[in-house]
């Protein structure tokens, strides 16, 4: 799928695994309360407000996306109620306020911001002892209610616009063919794409703009690596087939980096040096003679940048090779 669906929070964090993603699929989306829509300076993070004014990440009001918001969760509350006993601890390790150290500075409960959801969710919680009311915007939610609650409402959004939803954080115990497939592709992601986290989101943008085409036909090679089930996560056969697709992106690199473009330029090079050659002789001074031949190869070198597109490639990994020229050498 093109498009994903970021959770379970609001801001996109500033990392490796946020610029891979944002070069691999076509757009992003997130999870936003309708008040950042009126305020984005004072709500996000800087970097989320980049990679908004950039257009990099699309904010979605799940208000805005639901048809009947408080219907969509009975299931969900249904579902919570089910297990006497699951709710019976959950609600012990809320009120008791035990530490757990997943994902970092993660307590026994989270933060939800109240217009994620209709409020009717909150007070039902707040009535099974699973959530708590800080102030007129946010809610703690018992920690494990929390994740299956925006986990809940970003399956429903996704689905409803057509998008995938992806988190940062895969619990390395949780099984299913989905985790499976998403830590597959992460793994081969970060193989290949080792860029660094100072780059221009402006750029970024104009430059998956232009590639579009190459970008898919990226994304299709390494979804064929990612669903097929015989290439196994960690098992040799994997290592090479990521092996491979690393050599053909050096081995394009390396042929937009080479001379093979002189016989493209040469003409242009030729038709641009004598006219200087010219300026040349006829100056006073013929202080640029001197300097002629240094000036054709800047003129080589500045062609041979420009033509890079020009390498012909059917592995599909074209567009990481420009990506690492255009974007890595600019940051």
């Amino acid at each position: 799928m093109k498009n994903i669906l970021y959770y379970p929070y609001i801001n996109v964090p500033r990392t490796d695994w946020t610029l891979r993603t944002l070069l691999y699929y076509d757009n992003i989306g997130s999870i936003v309360p309708q008040e950042y829509f009126y305020n984005p300076t004072e709500n996000y993070e800087p970097f989320m407000l980049e990679l908004v004014q950039s257009n990099l990440v699309v904010p979605i009001n799940p208000m805005d996306v639901l048809e009947n918001p408080w219907e969509i969760t009975r299931p969900f509350l249904n579902y919570i109620e089910e297990n006497r006993e699951r709710l019976r601890n959950a609600r012990q390790n809320f009120a008791l306020g035990h530490r757990r150290f997943i994902h970092g500075d993660k307590f026994s409960y989270s933060r939800i911001h109240a217009e994620k959801f209709n409020e009717n969710v909150f007070h039902r919680l707040e009535n099974l002892g699973l959530a708590e009311r800080t102030d007129g915007r946010w809610f703690l939610v018992e920690r494990k209610t929390a994740r299956s609650l925006m986990l809940f409402l970003a399956t429903i959004v996704a689905a409803k616009t057509e998008r995938q939803p992806i988190t940062d954080y895969i619990q390395p115990f949780f099984r299913s063919t989905f985790i499976s497939q998403q830590r597959k592709r992460e793994i081969i992601l970060a193989g290949l794409i080792p860029f660094p986290e100072e780059i221009d989101l402006f750029q970024l943008r104009r430059f998956k703009e232009r590639h579009s085409d190459l970008l898919e036909t990226f994304r299709t090679r390494v979804e064929l690596l990612v669903l097929d089930p015989n290439i196994i996560e960690g098992s040799r056969l994997f290592d090479e087939s990521l092996r491979e697709l690393l050599q053909r992106k050096h081995e394009l690199a390396a042929k937009m980096n080479e001379s093979q473009f002189r016989n493209i330029i040469f003409g242009t090079v030729c038709g641009i040096a004598g006219a200087f050659a010219g300026l040349a002789a006829a100056s006073t001074t013929g202080a640029f003679v001197g300097a002629l031949p240094g000036f054709i190869n800047a003129i080589h070198s500045a062609l041979k940048i420009e033509r890079a597109e020009n390498v012909f490639d059917q592995s599909g990994l074209k567009y990481l090779a420009l990506a690492d020229k255009r974007l890595r050498s600019s940051s």
